[in-house]
């Protein structure tokens, strides 16, 4: 019996290709065949770079609203009506969900949600997180991003049988490849065109640039750091709201370099002139970033960060240090100090790009979407 799945996305962000295709192949093996419609960017979304089309006829963009960016309205009919299972993100915001939940209700659609489980941004007491706990349960299904989110899920009384972990990640192996496959000259090269000395020691911030990424941690930081390790570097990739400022702080220091968003070979190049990825603010999925380059990750203690955060082996992978300036240049101070350390910290991060690989999540969610279909 052939089954046709429908999944709902706010947007198609690059490093989701690899997840969806692998998916589809994955699914159509057991005859199910799998269609992903997403929405598109808002204006906020666009400025971060990453934002990309999937091809058809697995992937269909439909022209969404973000509406006084609070509610997300995705226009969706023929899809759903031919879908014998649909799976949308789980959030408040997503006014597509509250039909979908009634439908599920009087069985005329089944309805899985894939998310956090658990906002860590949001307060737990906060009207939209007392609602989201509510909201949880009107689903058929639960694809939960990590072991931690489908902990908080069942805790809420959600069907344990019916909850999937994912393990959310990105294509850890072909970015380590890259990485792998940078020659010599193509690093001296770069060096060269940044107009920075190869002998250098060097911080990489790869991500989006907003404010609870804390640039306000990390730039007086670094620039602590620089007073004690002069040869220290700083290499910023990446795009957003704050993008000015990091321009900015980059125009005044000779040792600092803001590139704007990289991707593919350019990016690899870009990792593999570092010695430790630096993100003193919430840390998600970049987390499988450094690790498939090899690169151990250095954040802090903050509320606020993805479930991803669970990856992070304190002392294996990478450290998670005070929320405060001193105690993250004390921490990169003694880590770049350390050879030994860094040596160790960085192979605890490639057995973890390869625990957290695409395949591993392919495989469980394709494996969830089986059991439902079954059920």
């Amino acid at each position: 019996m052939s089954f046709h799945v429908c999944i709902v996305q706010p947007v198609m962000k690059r490093y989701r290709l690899p997840f969806f295709c692998g998916l589809a192949d994955r699914l159509q093996r057991d005859g199910v065949t799998l269609e992903v419609v997403y929405g598109t960017p808002w204006a906020e979304e666009a400025k971060r770079g990453d934002n990309v089309d999937l091809p058809p006829p697995l992937g269909k963009r439909v022209e969404s609203r973000y509406i006084g960016g609070k509610v997300l309205w995705i226009p969706v009919l023929r899809p759903l009506i031919r879908a014998d299972r649909i799976i949308v993100e789980h959030a408040n915001k997503n006014v597509l969900n509250y039909p979908l939940a009634i439908a599920n209700s009087l069985k005329l659609k089944r309805v899985g949600y894939w998310g956090h489980g658990l906002d860590r941004q949001s307060d737990p007491a906060s009207l939209g997180e007392r609602y989201k706990r509510r909201s949880l349960h009107w689903a058929d299904w639960w694809f939960a991003y990590t072991a931690g989110a489908a902990e908080y899920v069942r805790h809420q009384g959600f069907d344990a049988n019916r909850v999937t972990v994912v393990r959310n990640s990105i294509d850890t192996r072909d970015l380590r490849e890259q990485v792998v496959s940078v020659t010599e000259a193509e690093r001296m090269a770069m060096l060269s065109e940044l107009s920075l000395f190869p002998e250098g020691r060097r911080l990489l911030y790869c991500g989006s640039l907003y404010e609870n990424k804390r640039l306000d941690l990390m730039l007086p930081a670094v620039d602590a750091l620089h007073v004690r390790l002069p040869d220290l570097q700083l290499i910023v990739i990446g795009g957003g709201p704050l993008a000015d400022e990091v321009e900015r702080f980059a125009a005044s220091r000779p040792w600092v370099r803001y590139v704007g968003p990289q991707f593919g070979r350019s990016k690899a190049i870009f990792l593999s002139l570092a010695d430790v990825w630096l993100n003193p603010g919430l840390v998600g999925l970049g987390i499988l970033d450094a690790f498939g380059a090899g690169l151990p990750m250095v954040t802090t203690d903050l509320q606020g960060h993805g479930p991803e955060i669970e990856y992070l082996e304190h002392g294996v992978n990478g450290l998670m240090v005070a929320p405060n300036v001193s105690a993250l240049t004390q921490a990169l101070f003694d880590l770049l100090q350390s050879p030994n350390q860094l040596s160790f910290f960085r192979q605890g991060a490639l057995v973890s790009a390869q625990k957290y690989s695409i395949e591993t999540m392919v495989e469980n969610f394709a494996q969830g979407v089986l059991q439902w279909v079954k059920s």
